[in-house]
C-alpha cells in the first residue's frame, strides 16, 4: 500500500530539493551583489587614497611577465590609458638611464630570490618630464616557494612645482 504512494513522495522530495536549490541560488546571487558593491567601494577608496596620497600601485605577474598599473601610475608616467599596460621589458625604459642598473638588479633579485625592495629613482615620463619617486616592491610567494609576482607602489616625491600631470 505505501509503495503505491512512493512516486508522490518522490515528487514532493524532488520539488522540495528544487525549491531549496532555487532559494540557495538566490542567496548566493545576493551575496555576490553585496561583494561586488564592496569591491567597487574598495576600488573607489583606493583611487581617492592614491590621488590624495600621491601614490600609485602596480603588479608584475612573474609567470606571464605582465605589468598592471593603477590609474595614478599611468598619470605619473604621463602614459595614455588607451595604450594599455607596458610590457615588463619596456617598463625599465621609464627610468632615468643612471637609475636603470639599480632598478634592474632590484627587480631581478625579487623575481629570482623573492627579495623585497625599496629605492628612490627618477621616472622619465612619456612627455619627457623627470619625476622623482620612491618605489617599493613586495614579493608574492606561492606555497611551493616560487615567486608568483611583485606587488608594489610608487610614491610621488615631486614638489607641487614639478607636478605637471593629472
Amino acid at each position: 500500500m505505501l509503495l503505491s504512494y512512493f512516486p508522490y513522495f518522490l515528487a514532493i522530495a524532488f520539488s522540495l530539493a528544487i525549491a531549496y536549490l532555487f532559494w540557495r541560488l538566490q542567496k548566493l546571487q545576493s551575496n555576490l551583489r553585496t561583494a561586488e558593491l564592496e569591491l567597487d567601494r574598495c576600488k573607489l577608496t583606493l583611487e581617492i587614497s592614491e590621488d590624495v596620497g600621491r601614490f600609485g600601485s602596480w603588479h608584475v605577474d612573474a609567470i606571464s611577465n605582465v605589468v598592471k598599473w593603477s590609474d595614478y601610475v599611468f598619470d605619473m608616467h604621463e602614459r595614455r590609458h588607451s595604450l594599455g599596460h607596458p610590457p615588463l621589458e619596456n617598463a625599465i625604459h621609464y627610468y632615468h638611464p643612471d637609475d636603470r642598473p639599480m632598478v634592474q638588479a632590484a627587480v631581478a633579485s625579487a623575481l629570482e630570490e623573492g627579495t623585497d625592495f625599496e629605492f628612490r629613482a627618477r621616472i622619465l615620463t612619456e612627455k619627457g618630464n623627470e619625476l622623482p619617486v620612491l618605489a617599493r616592491g613586495t614579493c608574492q610567494i606561492g606555497g611551493d616557494g616560487v615567486v608568483l609576482g611583485i606587488f608594489g607602489c610608487f610614491v610621488d616625491l615631486s614638489t607641487p612645482e614639478q607636478r605637471q600631470f593629472g
